[in-house]
């Protein structure tokens, strides 16, 4: 299933079901606590769409549980986005905080920029993760991003 840009990668639907159901909350209920419409969240659960990353940040709250926990996703298949939206921010947010522009933050998180130490700390901070995974997954992505365009 292809998602908007804006839908958080390796979220799932059926985990947002049961957590919810496990707390005995109606689809209206989420809707009204993570302010939402029913709509929304049926379209979730069903998989016709996924949340964005403030959404699922507060849909993650209302159940009590992790952004994590409703969007797993492989530690050796994590990009610098996903980390970005576990961290429940979206790019814009996330570059106004680490004062970059949305520009350099999406051209960091397509691989295209240069592993920078500075940089590696501010968003380790922001996201709420050790430095190592940042800088791991920065230059995981970084070599993807160049094995494509040796491909090409």
């Amino acid at each position: 299933m292809e998602l908007a840009r804006s839908g958080m990668h390796g979220f799932s639907g059926a985990r947002l079901r049961r957590y919810r159901q496990a707390l005995d909350m109606t689809m209206a209920d989420l809707a009204d606590a993570a302010e939402v419409s029913e709509a929304t969240v049926s379209a979730w659960e069903t998989g016709r769409a996924a949340p964005t990353p403030p959404s699922l940040k507060r849909v993650a709250d209302v159940l009590r549980v992790t952004v994590p926990d409703l969007a797993p996703i492989q530690e050796g298949r994590m990009t610098l986005s996903d980390l970005r939206a576990l961290a429940g921010l979206t790019q814009a947010e996330a570059a106004r905080e680490l004062g970059i522009s949305a520009t350099v933050l999406g051209r960091i998180e397509k691989g295209r920029k240069d592993y920078d130490k500075d940089r590696v700390a501010s968003m380790a901070k922001l996201y709420g993760v050790k430095s190592s995974v940042v800088k791991a997954v920065w230059e995981r992505d970084r070599a993807t991003r160049q094995e494509y365009i040796r491909r090409l």
